[in-house]
């Protein structure tokens, strides 16, 4: 589980995050905790947010908590954000950004795993749905549903994942290497050396080539095309 947590406070965000390993270690779980000093340190270092919940202080310096949870909603809707503060007045603000909790501090360890208990139940149900990446020379890590991804195509020394919002992102690792980060590798099939696709965006197969269901036509290699074809007929079979 990777928790964000952004506190202005040395004291309290290493309390909270020994409360979270504390918590994941009873539960038999991996947390990694990333700690931010502000509310302009969490955006500089987040082009994107792969994380599994955010806590935020509120009162803090310059930007506030309640303005980066305004932020983040800009670029992600779902992503779960639960305030830790000692001010009850930015209530209302929290749910307008659809926080999942607002928890006063000091904050307990019974309220703190109830919240991660919960979390930790709904992740487990899109576990096998997500697939974290790393991207840009800054090692940013980005989550994809693997759901998304339609097919994967090598580009010299680079690997990119093409998704069905027709946006395309671009990683330095082997098209080997991406298919062993996937969860449901049943689904990815190789079609050619240099492309790997999705069965469930393939709309129909010939020996020279596999056309998906937005149009888009990938090369099949005379090597690749008997377990394509077995492949894609026992997809849709089951």
């Amino acid at each position: 589980m990777r928790i964000a947590y952004c506190e202005d406070e040395a004291a309290q965000a290493k309390l909270v995050r020994s409360m979270i390993m504390r918590w994941a270690e009873s539960r038999g779980t991996a947390a990694e905790v990333v700690l931010f000093e502000s509310a302009e340190e969490f955006l500089f270092k987040n082009d994107d947010y792969p994380y599994d919940i955010v806590f935020l202080d509120i009162a803090m310096r310059q930007m506030n908590g309640v303005e980066l949870a305004r932020a983040i909603r800009e670029k992600d809707r779902k992503l779960p954000i639960a305030f830790l503060t000692a001010d009850r007045t930015f209530a209302i603000e929290g749910y307008e950004v659809h926080a999942v909790r607002y928890l006063l501090k000091p904050v307990t360890m019974e309220k703190l795993g109830s919240l991660l208990d919960e979390l930790s139940a709904e992740r487990g149900d899109n576990t096998e749905d997500t697939v974290c990446i790393t991207v840009g020379g800054k090692g940013t890590v980005r989550k994809l549903a693997e759901s998304s991804i339609c097919y994967v195509e090598v580009l010299g020394h680079y690997t990119q994942l093409h998704l069905n919002d027709d946006s395309a992102v671009r990683i330095k690792e082997s098209l080997a290497a991406v298919v062993e980060m996937l969860h449901r590798k049943e689904v990815f099939v190789k079609c050619h050396r240099s492309f790997v696709v999705n069965l469930a965006y393939v709309e129909k197969i010939s020996r020279t080539e596999c056309m998906l269901s937005d149009g888009t036509v990938l090369p099949v290699s005379r090597s690749a095309y008997q377990e394509l074809n077995e492949r894609f007929i026992e997809y849709y079979r089951e």
